[in-house]
């Protein structure tokens, strides 16, 4: 009986870790991305985080997602955005950007982007600001740059879509097509905290590190809750990156042609399920988040989702304008070529019903 009774508190608490898991989850998630520049921001401004990334001792490392970089527009001025608001705040902002932009020039665009926004070298402070003939104190201010302007990320990216849709969106990405070879598609993230990548902890190191280090009481209280918000940035950021990475691959045809027909079915629940997620985890991650297409256009990412039917209904019609759907032609024998030609497996009664609006 003891037994069972431990069994059972055992699973009412592995229960409700796992609701407060999602719960955190879905509160991250539906954090905007300005939001979620301030985290980045208010958890890199800390003294103990510098020193966890760029100490003698490196216990933390970034981790850049796989064929992705740095919007060209984070490198533009936009003067003319300070006139046509009036704020003094956006007055403020770019005479900073200004600032960070000279300091870039002054040390290269190469060697700003491996130290200072990816830090690949995992070199101590110090000698990454000797090598580039910096003082401490201007490295410093580059970081805490980098932070600020990324936080206030729309000052470098496109137009975004909300001006016609009516509902506020924030561009995360443009989607490339690899020059060398158009077959591939990389994004370029608009703010410095997307095109970083994740956090990896080196808990092989951390332990001893913490004893090195002699961390006094309050000190540990502070890499406690550093850790957890690493976490916490990670999951939402790994969380959107899928979703990002699943809908490209599933509309690259799409985004490689411009041709609506190639468009793929990818539902809102079929894409929950491909990560592992609840679908109102996706809902709320696409709801407010838009792309910029290969050739310029920005569409809000769930315009990306689309339905069998929204799908089916594309490619009649293009078969139809081609003048492939004549009067012999059956609904079977456009069930198999849709099978065929397009992996989309539907009812002969679903052909009909389609074909019969595209022809009225």
């Amino acid at each position: 009986m003891a037994d069972k009774q431990r069994l059972e508190m055992t699973q009412g608490l592995q229960s409700r870790q796992l609701l407060q898991g999602r719960l955190a989850a879905a509160k991250w998630i539906a954090l905007s991305e300005p939001e979620v520049a301030g985290e980045f921001k208010d958890l890199e401004s800390d003294p103990l985080f510098h020193e966890m990334l760029y100490g003698g001792t490196r216990v933390l490392r970034r981790k850049r997602w796989p064929a992705a970089g740095l919007h060209s527009g984070f490198y533009e001025l936009k003067e003319d955005l300070a006139a046509g608001r009036g704020s003094p705040d956006i007055s403020d902002l770019l005479e900073k950007k200004e600032d960070l932009i000279t300091l870039i020039r002054r040390i290269g665009q190469d060697a700003f982007e491996k130290y200072f926004l990816y830090g690949a070298e995992g070199k101590p402070f110090p000698q990454i600001c000797r090598d580039l003939k910096l003082s401490e104190a201007e490295g410093k201010r580059i970081l805490d740059l980098v932070l600020e302007v990324g936080a206030r990320s729309e000052f470098f990216t496109p137009p975004t879509a909300s001006e016609s849709a009516g509902k506020g969106y924030h561009c995360i990405a443009r989607i490339e097509q690899d020059p060398r070879d158009p077959e591939n598609l990389y994004f370029l993230f608009t703010a410095p905290q997307w095109a970083r990548g994740r956090y990896e902890v080196m808990y092989d190191r951390l332990e001893s590190w913490k004893k090195e280090r002699k961390l006094e009481a309050e000190e540990r209280r502070r890499l406690r809750r550093l850790l957890k918000k690493i976490e916490l940035l990670n999951m939402r950021q790994d969380t959107l990156f899928q979703i990002l990475s699943r809908v490209t691959t599933a509309q690259s045809a799409y985004l490689r042609t411009r041709v609506e027909s190639r468009r793929r079915p990818l539902s809102l629940r079929e894409l929950a399920r491909r990560i592992g997620v609840a679908p109102s985890t996706v809902s709320r991650a696409v709801g407010t988040r838009s792309l910029e297409l290969p050739w310029g256009q920005e569409v809000p990412l769930k315009s990306l989702l689309s339905g069998q039917r929204v799908v089916v209904l594309s490619i009649l019609e293009q078969w139809l304008d081609a003048g492939e759907i004549k009067a012999g032609v059956t609904d079977e024998e456009l069930m198999r070529r849709l099978a065929g030609e397009h992996g989309i497996a539907v009812s002969r009664r679903t052909v009909n019903e389609c074909r019969r609006k595209v022809v009225a």
